[in-house]
């Protein structure tokens, strides 16, 4: 029952790493992740970062933990639960049974729910009941003093103390918890023990409430714990731990793939240009990232048509007013200063101021002269000086007439440039401007200037105020179209820009979803090979207690296995009733229920890898009847062969039926006195409980002597069946009998004689004179215990109490 199993006690991560190890088709990214999730989220996060990279066996380097083997000395206890003043319950701290009775509310289970706090730090019962339980743990006539000391016995060590205090007013939680070994220093916690773990997978401490919590509440609870206790939950951990990392991954995937979607449509219902060219790139199986970028940034080399053609509308150099006044005013004022026959004028007096000058430098070099040109002047010194005069009133004129000309030029080239400049607006598609007509008119006519110079002023004055005034319109609607524009265009460029980000995004973890989801696979479809490795060698054992504790039942169990995953996982149990298949769970009572919760359980408890070298029961057979008692007590012996078995009832049936079944135990009673004093004692056998009573009859003074004549009686014949029946049924266990028909014996010799009879020579009608004459007392103490029954007058006293005594350890004895 308890043999080594490797495929139960190997470290899981080394069953999943060999198994991973072997699989060539699994890519080592996913292999990596597997390990990760099965360390914890942290390394799975690290993984997926790329923070840490599992390229070595993990499991291998890891701390393992080794935990120290310990039976069990000493449970102490104060001021907590029902127990008030410090209680001590000694044990023996090696193989063996020992059964601690007592009745309801005295005390036992205190003992049994303070070991499960200090090894374990909660309690099963507190964690699912209401909250008054957690609020009722201290006790209520010894709050000064609350604590708990747990003593062990440390294989290769000295002995330990695990102790919990808590101060006077500290709520459950709030306590100390602390390890001693030897006379070393205390440590805080029970982590020196090595325990954490095997605390979980070797769970030592079963009791009624936590049983038949577990087949009671469903199918899923039983998995969780039958995972738990297997081992099987760091599995199911690194199966959550890997889903929810999927999950997380594909978030930016959909993310980017609902963006998309979205986009698609809003670029579709959008008669912007650029949108267009956005669904164009949309559209692709792949769309060009980066393309989508530069468009919604505006870095794109193609840019928008319509944008473009009313940028270059708002860019339309169109002269100011005043411009226009400027030129129009000047090159009035420049033709003004002209004459139509300027230049001839000109040349005319060029050609005489030519001559005089020659005549000048005659006159310079001859003197005073006839004139060679009309011979009858004189070229004389007044001459020369009125020629001079005049011919400097000709150059100023000629100096004014030359600026005059250039003014003019200059203002005809002003007024030729305000036309030559003005610029072509050209219509925008699914743009309306409406003074882009108006505009285009007033161009043309201010292009349509006439020949004459003299007409152009009146030309430009005319027609150029009306291209500066419906081009300053035209500006305005161009910018107002692309304010519209871009009011409409940046919401979509922003979405644009936030799905490129989704996008790079979700390339980057689009890697992480496939390692994920090859990791995610593995570990499912491994997973129930994993478990039913790891649950086959329990079940076999189950299946064994089964058929001891199964004692009088029609239901037989065959496969245990556990099957689905998530809200659809369940502990499935095949059996048959009576031969006829059937799922065991839904046709079991409830001692059968409870019967198969330890079945299922027992075995864990008792690996040769757990460290816990006992293993306690808190009221385990609430719901059995007697058949199943025995098979239980069979259980309890197999199990006392390597282990401290400690049982906590609350009747005397299970006691009752060690002595019957004569099997060695170390019966204990717990009893509870006013203010919550607990006293722990060697239970005595019932037969000898009997014979107490009637020496403390005869020695009470108080009772008168014909009480006692009448009582005596019937607790001599009390005495004495109880030491025959735990004969009779020690040895009717040992021939094979079942209690069915050793009950239906025992009850069919109905009186004192003949029960006797069947204690000592297993016939109800054989004669008991042989063994009556073999001691002195058994003959007259018989006589004393039938005598009542028949009204016989007896007298009772303390030798016949002795008498009595040596009778029944006889019996017992036998």
């Amino acid at each position: 029952m308890t043999g080594t199993d490797e495929a139960v006690d190997r470290p899981l991560m080394e069953v999943v790493f060999d198994a991973i190890d072997a699989d060539n088709e699994l890519a080592d990214d996913a292999k990596y992740l597997v390990l990760a999730a099965l360390e914890g989220a942290d390394q799975l996060n690290d993984q997926l970062d790329g923070v840490a990279l599992l390229q070595t066996r993990r499991a291998a380097q890891a701390v393992i933990e080794k935990p120290v083997g310990a039976f069990l000395t000493s449970i102490e206890v104060a001021g907590f639960r029902g127990i008030g003043p410090k209680s001590e319950l000694k044990l023996h701290p090696a193989p063996g049974i020992t059964i601690v009775s007592g009745r309801n509310g005295s005390g036992k289970s205190s003992f049994a729910e303070a070991l499960e706090f200090a090894v374990t730090g909660k309690s099963y019962r507190w964690e699912n009941k209401a909250k008054l339980w957690k609020d009722t743990w201290r006790n209520l006539h010894e709050s000064s003093q609350c604590q708990i000391r747990v003593g062990l016995t440390i294989e290769g060590s000295e002995p330990a103390v695990v102790g919990v205090d808590w101060s006077a007013d500290a709520l459950l939680p709030d306590n100390s918890t602390w390890t001693q070994i030897g006379k070393a220093k205390r440590s805080p916690g029970t982590d020196g023990l090595g325990w954490k773990s095997a605390i979980e997978l070797h769970r030592p401490i079963l009791s009624y409430d936590e049983i038949g919590g577990l087949i009671e509440d469903s199918p899923s609870t039983l998995y969780d714990a039958l995972a738990k206790l297997l081992g099987l939950d760091e599995i199911a951990d690194a199966e959550k731990r890997l889903a929810s990392a999927l999950k997380d991954a594909k978030v930016p995937r959909g993310q980017a793939k609902e963006a998309l979607a979205q986009l698609k449509h809003i670029v579709g219902e959008s008669a912007d240009d650029r949108a267009q060219s956005a669904a164009t790139l949309l559209k692709k199986r792949a769309p060009d990232v980066d393309a989508v970028q530069a468009l919604a940034t505006g870095s794109a080399p193609t840019q928008s048509s319509a944008l473009s053609g009313l940028r270059a509308i708002v860019g339309l150099a169109i002269p100011l007013k005043e411009q226009v006044d400027t030129v129009v005013v000047a090159l009035r004022e420049a033709i003004a200063g002209t004459v139509d026959l300027a230049s001839d004028a000109l040349a005319i007096v060029e050609r005489r101021n030519a001559l005089l000058t020659s005549a000048l430098e005659l006159h310079a070099d001859t003197g005073t002269t006839d004139c060679p040109v009309c011979e009858t002047g004189t070229l004389d010194d007044a001459w020369a000086e009125h020629a001079r005069t005049r011919m400097s009133d000709e150059e100023d004129k000629l100096t004014l007439f030359k600026k005059a000309r250039r003014d003019f030029e200059d203002a005809r080239r002003a007024a030729t440039a305000l036309i030559d400049d003005l610029t072509d607006a050209t219509a925008v598609d699914g743009v309306e401007l409406p003074s882009l007509e108006l505009y285009q008119e007033a161009v043309l006519k201010v292009r349509s200037a006439p020949d004459e110079v003299t007409e152009l002023a009146e030309h430009l004055s005319a027609t150029l105020h009306a291209v500066v005034e419906s081009g300053g319109l035209l500006r305005h609607e161009a910018a107002a179209a692309i304010k519209a524009r871009e009011d409409t265009w940046a919401p979509i460029a922003s979405r644009l820009a936030s799905w490129v980000q989704m996008e790079q995004i979700a390339a980057k973890t689009d890697a992480s979803v496939t390692s994920l989801e090859a990791a995610k696979k593995w570990m499912t479809s491994h997973v129930i090979d994993l478990r039913n490795q790891r649950l086959e060698p329990i079940a076999d054992q189950a299946r064994d207690i089964w058929s001891e504790l199964r004692q009088e039942s029609n239901v037989d169990i065959g496969a245990i296995s556990l099957e689905g995953t998530n809200t659809r996982r369940k502990a499935v149990l095949k059996g048959t009733v009576d031969g006829e298949p059937s799922e065991a769970l839904s046709v079991m009572s409830q001692g059968e229920l409870h019967a198969l919760a330890l079945a299922l359980f027992i075995p864990r408890a008792t690996t040769p890898n757990s460290p816990f070298r006992f293993i306690v029961f808190d009221d385990p057979i609430q719901a059995m009847d007697p058949a199943k008692i025995d098979g239980f007590i069979r259980v309890l012996s197999m199990l006392a062969k390597t282990r401290q078995v400690v049982v906590f009832s609350h009747d005397d049936r299970l006691a009752t039926a060690i002595r019957q079944l004569a099997v060695d135990a170390r019966l204990l009673e717990v009893t509870r006195e006013t203010g919550s004093k607990i006293y722990v004692k060697e239970t005595l056998n019932q037969a000898t409980r009997y014979v107490d009573d009637v020496r403390a009859l005869v020695r009470d003074e108080g009772v008168p002597d014909e009480v006692k004549r009448r009582v005596a009686p019937g607790l001599f014949r009390l005495a004495i069946e109880s030491a025959a029946q735990q004969v009779f049924y020690a040895k009717e266990h040992r021939a094979g009998m079942g209690r069915q028909d050793a009950e239906q014996r025992w009850a069919a010799a109905n009186k004192t004689t003949n029960r006797l009879k069947l204690a000592v020579l297993d016939d109800p009608d054989g004669s008991l004179g042989g063994w009556l004459s073999y001691r002195a007392e058994r003959g007259p103490t018989l006589k004393l215990a039938n005598a009542g029954t028949h009204g016989e007058v007896v007298t009772v006293d303390a030798h016949a109490v002795n008498d009595l005594k040596k009778m029944i350890d006889g019996i017992l004895a036998s």
